[in-house]
Protein backbone atom coordinates (compact mmCIF):
# COMPACT_ATOMS: atom_id res chain seq x y z
CA UNK A 1 0.00 0.00 0.00
CA UNK A 2 1.40 3.43 -0.87
CA UNK A 3 1.81 6.03 1.90
CA UNK A 4 -1.16 8.17 0.89
CA UNK A 5 -3.51 5.19 0.69
CA UNK A 6 -2.29 3.94 4.06
CA UNK A 7 -2.86 7.37 5.55
CA UNK A 8 -6.44 7.41 4.27
CA UNK A 9 -7.20 3.95 5.70
CA UNK A 10 -5.83 4.87 9.11
CA UNK A 11 -7.78 8.14 9.17
CA UNK A 12 -11.07 6.56 8.04
CA UNK A 13 -10.87 3.84 10.71
CA UNK A 14 -8.47 5.04 13.42
CA UNK A 15 -10.10 3.02 16.21
CA UNK A 16 -8.66 -0.31 15.07
CA UNK A 17 -5.12 1.07 15.23
CA UNK A 18 -5.75 2.89 18.50
CA UNK A 19 -7.39 -0.10 20.20
CA UNK A 20 -4.14 -2.02 19.67
CA UNK A 21 -2.57 0.10 22.40
CA UNK A 22 -4.71 -1.76 24.92
CA UNK A 23 -5.95 1.34 26.72
CA UNK A 24 -8.34 3.04 24.26
CA UNK A 25 -12.01 2.11 24.03
CA UNK A 26 -13.46 4.83 21.78
CA UNK A 27 -12.49 7.84 19.67
CA UNK A 28 -14.13 11.14 20.59
CA UNK A 29 -12.67 13.08 17.69
CA UNK A 30 -9.58 14.41 15.95
CA UNK A 31 -7.72 17.24 17.66
CA UNK A 32 -5.10 18.04 15.06
CA UNK A 33 -4.00 16.56 11.75
CA UNK A 34 -0.71 17.10 9.98
CA UNK A 35 1.55 15.50 7.42
CA UNK A 36 3.13 13.11 9.92
CA UNK A 37 0.34 12.29 12.36
CA UNK A 38 -3.19 12.89 13.55
CA UNK A 39 -3.86 13.47 17.24
CA UNK A 40 -7.16 12.12 18.60
CA UNK A 41 -8.92 12.62 21.91
CA UNK A 42 -10.08 9.21 23.07
CA UNK A 43 -11.98 7.55 25.88
CA UNK A 44 -9.73 5.18 27.75
CA UNK A 45 -9.85 2.34 30.22
CA UNK A 46 -9.22 4.28 33.45
CA UNK A 47 -7.65 1.28 35.19
CA UNK A 48 -5.04 1.01 32.45
CA UNK A 49 -4.59 4.66 31.48
CA UNK A 50 -5.15 6.39 34.80
CA UNK A 51 -7.62 8.78 33.14
CA UNK A 52 -10.95 8.73 31.31
CA UNK A 53 -9.68 10.82 28.40
CA UNK A 54 -6.31 10.51 26.65
CA UNK A 55 -4.62 11.94 23.57
CA UNK A 56 -3.46 9.45 20.95
CA UNK A 57 -0.93 10.47 18.33
CA UNK A 58 -1.43 8.21 15.32
CA UNK A 59 1.48 8.46 12.90
CA UNK A 60 0.78 8.07 9.20
CA UNK A 61 2.55 4.93 8.05
CA UNK A 62 5.78 5.51 6.12
CA UNK A 63 5.48 9.26 6.26
CA UNK A 64 8.12 11.34 7.94
CA UNK A 65 8.64 14.93 8.94
CA UNK A 66 10.12 16.90 6.11
CA UNK A 67 12.75 18.94 7.93
CA UNK A 68 14.80 21.13 5.63
CA UNK A 69 17.82 20.53 7.85
CA UNK A 70 17.13 16.96 8.97
CA UNK A 71 20.86 16.24 9.06
CA UNK A 72 21.18 18.80 11.89
CA UNK A 73 18.74 16.87 14.09
CA UNK A 74 20.25 13.49 13.23
CA UNK A 75 23.80 14.55 14.08
CA UNK A 76 25.06 12.30 16.86
CA UNK A 77 22.36 9.67 16.36
CA UNK A 78 23.39 6.27 15.12
CA UNK A 79 21.70 2.96 14.45
CA UNK A 80 23.18 0.06 16.37
CA UNK A 81 23.49 -1.99 13.19
CA UNK A 82 25.25 -0.80 10.06
CA UNK A 83 22.84 -2.73 7.84
CA UNK A 84 19.96 -0.69 9.23
CA UNK A 85 21.84 2.58 8.76
CA UNK A 86 22.68 1.58 5.18
CA UNK A 87 19.04 0.75 4.45
CA UNK A 88 17.94 4.15 5.77
CA UNK A 89 20.56 5.94 3.67
CA UNK A 90 19.47 4.01 0.57
CA UNK A 91 15.76 4.65 1.31
CA UNK A 92 14.85 0.99 0.87
CA UNK A 93 11.50 -0.43 2.00
CA UNK A 94 13.16 -1.82 5.12
CA UNK A 95 14.97 1.47 5.67
CA UNK A 96 11.76 3.49 5.53
CA UNK A 97 10.14 1.18 8.07
CA UNK A 98 13.18 1.42 10.35
CA UNK A 99 13.14 5.21 10.17
CA UNK A 100 9.41 5.25 10.86
CA UNK A 101 9.92 3.20 14.01
CA UNK A 102 12.90 5.26 15.11
CA UNK A 103 10.94 8.50 14.79
CA UNK A 104 8.15 7.24 17.04
CA UNK A 105 10.65 5.74 19.46
CA UNK A 106 12.37 9.10 19.87
CA UNK A 107 9.21 10.85 20.98
CA UNK A 108 8.19 8.05 23.34
CA UNK A 109 11.63 7.99 24.97
CA UNK A 110 11.75 11.78 25.32
CA UNK A 111 8.27 11.93 26.86
CA UNK A 112 9.24 9.35 29.47
CA UNK A 113 12.61 10.95 30.14
CA UNK A 114 11.24 14.48 30.54
CA UNK A 115 8.16 13.49 32.50
CA UNK A 116 10.42 11.73 35.00
CA UNK A 117 12.62 14.84 35.13
CA UNK A 118 9.63 16.99 36.12
CA UNK A 119 9.25 18.85 32.82
CA UNK A 120 5.72 19.96 31.93
CA UNK A 121 5.09 17.47 29.11
CA UNK A 122 2.09 15.16 28.66
CA UNK A 123 2.36 12.03 30.80
CA UNK A 124 3.24 9.09 28.51
CA UNK A 125 0.81 6.19 28.82
CA UNK A 126 1.33 3.60 26.07
CA UNK A 127 2.98 3.03 22.70
CA UNK A 128 2.02 0.51 20.02
CA UNK A 129 2.56 0.20 16.25
CA UNK A 130 2.68 3.82 15.21
CA UNK A 131 0.63 5.21 18.11
CA UNK A 132 1.68 7.10 21.21
CA UNK A 133 -0.95 7.50 23.93
CA UNK A 134 -0.39 10.33 26.36
CA UNK A 135 -2.12 12.59 28.83
CA UNK A 136 -4.89 14.68 27.29
CA UNK A 137 -4.59 18.37 28.16
CA UNK A 138 -8.07 19.89 28.20
CA UNK A 139 -11.58 18.67 28.96
CA UNK A 140 -14.42 17.03 27.07
CA UNK A 141 -15.72 20.38 25.84
CA UNK A 142 -12.44 21.70 24.48
CA UNK A 143 -8.75 20.81 24.20
CA UNK A 144 -6.05 23.07 25.54
CA UNK A 145 -5.27 25.77 22.95
CA UNK A 146 -1.85 26.39 21.51
CA UNK A 147 -0.06 29.32 23.09
CA UNK A 148 -0.37 31.24 19.83
CA UNK A 149 -4.14 31.36 20.26
CA UNK A 150 -4.07 32.64 23.86
CA UNK A 151 -4.16 36.20 25.12
CA UNK A 152 -2.30 36.38 28.43
CA UNK A 153 -2.46 39.11 31.02
CA UNK A 154 0.90 40.69 31.96
CA UNK A 155 0.96 38.68 35.19
CA UNK A 156 0.11 35.43 33.40
CA UNK A 157 2.73 36.09 30.72
CA UNK A 158 5.47 36.80 33.26
CA UNK A 159 4.67 33.63 35.24
CA UNK A 160 4.35 31.47 32.11
CA UNK A 161 7.69 32.73 30.79
CA UNK A 162 9.48 31.89 34.06
CA UNK A 163 7.99 28.39 34.07
CA UNK A 164 8.91 27.75 30.44
CA UNK A 165 12.51 28.85 30.90
CA UNK A 166 12.66 26.64 33.98
CA UNK A 167 11.35 23.72 31.87
CA UNK A 168 13.99 24.43 29.21
CA UNK A 169 16.58 24.32 32.00
CA UNK A 170 15.20 21.00 33.30
CA UNK A 171 15.29 19.61 29.76
CA UNK A 172 18.89 20.64 29.27
CA UNK A 173 19.76 19.12 32.62
CA UNK A 174 18.20 15.88 31.35
CA UNK A 175 20.35 16.12 28.18
CA UNK A 176 17.51 17.20 25.88
CA UNK A 177 17.12 20.22 23.60
CA UNK A 178 13.64 20.49 22.07
CA UNK A 179 14.85 22.03 18.76
CA UNK A 180 11.42 23.23 17.65
CA UNK A 181 10.07 25.06 20.69
CA UNK A 182 7.65 27.87 19.88
CA UNK A 183 4.13 29.12 20.49
CA UNK A 184 2.89 26.39 18.12
CA UNK A 185 3.93 23.43 20.29
CA UNK A 186 3.17 24.81 23.72
CA UNK A 187 -0.32 24.23 25.10
CA UNK A 188 -1.99 26.53 27.64
CA UNK A 189 -4.40 25.12 30.19
CA UNK A 190 -5.41 26.34 33.67
CA UNK A 191 -2.63 28.92 33.81
CA UNK A 192 0.08 26.38 32.94
CA UNK A 193 2.06 25.72 29.79
CA UNK A 194 2.67 22.17 28.52
CA UNK A 195 5.39 21.40 25.97
CA UNK A 196 4.53 18.95 23.17
CA UNK A 197 6.05 17.48 19.96
CA UNK A 198 9.43 16.01 20.82
CA UNK A 199 10.61 13.54 18.13
CA UNK A 200 13.16 16.00 16.72
CA UNK A 201 14.73 16.68 20.15
CA UNK A 202 18.50 16.13 20.37
CA UNK A 203 21.03 15.12 23.00
CA UNK A 204 23.36 18.12 23.50
CA UNK A 205 26.20 15.85 24.60
CA UNK A 206 26.53 14.51 21.06
CA UNK A 207 24.82 16.91 18.65
CA UNK A 208 27.23 19.55 17.38
CA UNK A 209 24.42 22.02 16.64
CA UNK A 210 22.81 21.72 20.08
CA UNK A 211 23.82 25.17 21.30
CA UNK A 212 22.47 26.82 18.17
CA UNK A 213 19.23 24.88 18.49
CA UNK A 214 18.90 25.84 22.17
CA UNK A 215 19.46 29.50 21.26
CA UNK A 216 16.76 29.25 18.61
CA UNK A 217 14.28 27.68 21.05
CA UNK A 218 14.84 30.42 23.61
CA UNK A 219 14.68 33.14 20.95
CA UNK A 220 11.28 31.80 19.80
CA UNK A 221 9.95 31.80 23.35
CA UNK A 222 11.28 35.31 24.04
CA UNK A 223 9.81 36.64 20.80
CA UNK A 224 6.33 35.50 21.80
CA UNK A 225 6.50 36.80 25.36
CA UNK A 226 8.07 40.10 24.35
CA UNK A 227 4.78 40.90 22.61
CA UNK A 228 3.07 40.33 25.97
CA UNK A 229 5.38 42.82 27.66
CA UNK A 230 7.91 40.41 29.17
CA UNK A 231 11.47 41.73 29.05
CA UNK A 232 13.88 38.97 28.06
CA UNK A 233 17.35 38.62 26.59
CA UNK A 234 17.50 35.38 24.59
CA UNK A 235 21.24 35.44 23.91
CA UNK A 236 22.04 36.02 27.57
CA UNK A 237 19.59 33.32 28.73
CA UNK A 238 20.87 30.74 26.27
CA UNK A 239 24.50 31.58 27.01
CA UNK A 240 24.00 31.22 30.75
CA UNK A 241 22.16 27.90 30.38
CA UNK A 242 24.81 26.52 28.04
CA UNK A 243 27.68 27.51 30.36
CA UNK A 244 25.95 25.85 33.29
CA UNK A 245 25.28 22.75 31.18
CA UNK A 246 28.93 22.51 30.13
CA UNK A 247 29.98 22.84 33.79
CA UNK A 248 27.48 20.15 34.87
CA UNK A 249 25.71 22.68 37.10
CA UNK A 250 22.14 21.97 35.95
Amino acid sequence: MDPEADREVREEDPLSALEATGVIVDVVGALQSGKEATVYVCRADRKKAGADLVAAKLYHRRERRDFRNAVVYDDGRQFLEERVARAVRNKTEFGREAEFGRWIGREWERLNQLHQAGVAVPRPIAVSDGVIVMQYVGDLESPAPQLKDVSLSPAQAAAAFRWLIYDVELMLGANVVHCDLSQYNILWWKDRATIIDLPQAVDPRFNRSARMLLERDIANVCKYFARAGVACHPGRLAGDLWRRFMRAEL
